[in-house]
């Protein structure tokens, strides 16, 4: 009997232990991470989690509630999950239809009439010196991200003779970021078509996303972005 309890506990925490919504098979400890079975769980399970059935050791097993999927399409100037960083040269700026620099941008919003892009030819910012490497960035870092694997998709939009580069990093709060993705230099001669970026987040306990522009050698370097659309689930990206 006492081995066919130990049984039902085991089977127990195989089918309920979950995370962020996906069934895992592994028990979850309090600081975001899942660990093998054996894995305990312990009791301090912070925001979101909640007992479900009994874990491998007889301490409870938990599910994540309540994940947050996010959108920014700028269609208004309300702030969204990615914001401007303080740490940076320079910020992203609104627009519609084409940019102030011939040659360079898109002619229109890859959904909607706005998108932001990073203005390298110093309309915006008459003060700010656009030297080469100069970085706009966008980041996370003000919202609690929950602790999943995410997907990151938006519209990229790199026209230009003096394009920079357009990177995306991610990474815990408390470390140093890395490099998830990047595009260097011109990507289309087409005003019109968007590309479209697909990327993988593993999860991480104190999860933080960025999104960096860097100004190239010139006024023509104009990047965009648009419809950026961050679901907590993995999207196996192919580019």
């Amino acid at each position: 009997m006492t081995k066919l309890c130990c049984l039902i506990v085991i089977i127990l925490c195989i089918l309920h232990v979950s995370n962020c919504g996906r069934l895992t098979g592994n028990c979850l400890a309090s600081n975001g991470t899942c660990g093998r079975k054996g894995f305990t769980c312990d009791d301090a399970f912070g925001k979101g989690w909640i007992d479900e059935g009994q874990c491998c050791s007889g301490r409870p097993c938990c599910k994540y509630l309540g994940v947050t999927n996010y959108r920014c399409g700028f269609e208004t100037v309300a702030p969204c999950v990615f914001e401007d960083s303080s740490l940076d040269d320079f910020d992203w700026s609104r627009k519609t239809g084409f940019t102030d620099t011939r040659g360079t941008g898109p002619s229109a919003a890859a959904e909607g009439r706005y998108y932001i892009f990073t203005e390298a030819g110093n309309f915006y910012f008459p003060d700010t010196l656009m030297v080469i490497g100069a970085k706009a960035i966008l980041t996370t870092e003000a919202t609690n991200l929950q602790a999943c694997p995410y997907c990151l998709s938006f519209k990229y939009h790199m026209r230009g003779v003096a394009i920079g580069s357009l990177e995306v990093f991610a990474g815990d709060k408390t470390s140093s970021l890395t490099s998830f993705w990047k595009k260097i230099g011109p990507q289309t001669q087409d005003p019109v078509i968007w590309d479209t970026g697909t990327i993988d987040i593993p999860q991480f306990s104190n999860l933080v996303i960025t999104i960096v522009g860097s100004i190239g050698d010139g006024e023509g370097g104009d990047i965009a972005i648009d419809d950026i659309f961050l679901q907590a689930s993995a999207c196996n990206a192919g580019k």
